[in-house]
């Protein structure tokens, strides 16, 4: 058996082509980094070399890399090959990161679904993703996908190939998309019937799928003949429980993976109630308050713009809700509508200033114990009234609904809609 030196000097030709490091050497253990942007082409030619010369190889421990590296073993110790990128070759943080991700969860699950079984890093090959190319159809390029993933989203990408396999190889043959025609079509059928109803309603509410899971048999004809948005989310469901459609909305994985479905109507379960509000007497926001110690806050963030709800739970905010859907909820339970000309009545003559004061004021008096607020409310300025007036508008429409039941279904509306969990969002996979 040959020692390490030996091994070196035998597959030196090739080390010589890329960056090396040499991180730790002892007498059981030599720990070389080999740099280079392409890591899948480094790795390939490193084992092809230590082929040619008869050494026997394997991978080198997990916990390493990610990215499988190559280990020896010789009469002289332990050689490790860690394959890394340069400096500088990795994808950057925000929307790049995020579609590299995504496009690259397509390319781990197309091979183990056409491997047929869980795979490891040493699977995500340039052979393997050139073998199984019809099945994911992505915008990302190849190269990038295979070599400037970082580490810990090749380990999460993995771990999610693996639950897609899990759950799904049993049931189609299917082609994972980001960013394909196929994406655009059903985002752009959602624009669509968002102008026909009138919807002021953000794409990522009504779907947080990031991929889609096609089977090979699917014929997407069928959402251009929706006209609403309920009915487009029947089709959408429909096509998630015979699995020929899947929206899969995916988070960092760390450890191990699960992956749930969200949004099925018919199991949906009322999850909030309503059990009243807080309205300041000093500040523009205003709260419902529901069940569980959830509130949702309302306020504006932008000047006289922006006006929104937000949850707000015991750890972190949990979603957001804008006028739009606030009062497409309202109109759909028969309800009076917020109206939508705050920032007009704020910023606009004397006259109808007064009346925003008078408004607000009414409020105050409803819902406070301030005996003077008028002092108070003509000294804000127009940020505060555009949010406060609002504020006011939404809690008499809440508080002037007399079936409890309905007040209960109009406030879960609201919580549903923010967290993405609503009938008027389309069902979905969560792999997280």
């Amino acid at each position: 058996m040959i020692d390490v030196s030996n091994v070196l000097l035998k597959i030196s030709d090739v080390l010589n082509q890329y960056e090396i490091e040499e991180v730790s050497s002892t007498a059981k253990l030599t720990e070389i980094r080999v740099k280079f942007n392409d890591r899948e082409e480094a790795r390939s030619k490193v084992q092809m070399a230590l082929e040619r010369n008869r050494i026997a190889y394997g991978p080198a421990p997990k916990s390493k890399s990610s990215f499988t590296g190559t280990q020896v073993t010789t009469s002289s110790g332990i050689l490790q090959l860690i394959y890394k990128p340069l400096r500088g070759a990795g994808s950057g943080a925000g929307a790049a990161l995020t579609k590299l991700t995504e496009c690259s969860q397509c390319l781990y699950a197309a091979i183990a679904f056409g491997l047929k079984r869980n795979i490891n890093s040493s699977d995500i090959t340039k052979e393997n993703a050139m073998k199984f190319s019809s099945m994911y159809n992505t915008d990302e390029s190849l190269n990038n996908m295979l070599n400037k993933l970082p580490d810990e989203w090749i380990e999460s990408c993995i771990l999610g190939a693996n639950m897609l396999w899990k759950q799904f190889g049993n049931k189609g043959n299917f082609i994972f998309h980001r960013g394909s025609n196929l994406v655009d079509r059903i985002e752009n059928n959602f624009k669509r019937i968002q102008k026909i109803e009138n919807v002021r309603m953000n794409l990522n509410k009504w779907s947080p799928a990031d991929i889609y899971m096609e089977e090979k048999k699917f014929d997407i004809k069928f959402l251009d003949e929706e006209k609403t948005i309920l009915g487009l989310n029947q089709c959408i469901q429909e096509r998630i429980q015979n699995n020929t459609l899947l929206g899969v909305s995916l988070k960092k994985i760390v450890g191990s993976a699960k992956i749930s479905l969200k949004n099925v109507y018919n199991d949906m379960k009322t999850t909030r109630k309503y059990t009243g509000y807080t309205y300041s007497d000093s500040s523009k926001d205003m709260y419902l308050l529901l069940d569980n110690s959830t509130k949702i806050q309302f306020r504006s963030f932008q000047g006289t713009s922006g006006w929104q709800g937000e949850i707000k739970g015991s750890q972190a905010n949990q979603g957001k809700i804008s006028l739009g859907p606030i009062n497409m909820i309202l109109k759909n339970h028969g309800l009076p509508t917020v109206p939508n000309n705050a920032r007009t009545r704020v910023t606009g003559n004397s006259n109808e200033r007064e009346k925003v004061f008078k408004e607000i004021e009414e409020g105050y008096k409803k819902y406070t114990s301030s005996r003077n607020p008028m002092n108070f409310i003509v000294r804000q300025e127009d940020s505060w009234l555009y949010s406060k007036l609002q504020a006011t508008q939404l809690l008499n429409i809440i508080e002037n609904i007399s079936n409890k039941e309905k007040q209960n279904q109009v406030l879960e509306d609201f919580y549903l809609y923010a967290s993405s969990q609503s009938k008027y969002s389309a069902a979905y996979y969560k792999l997280e």
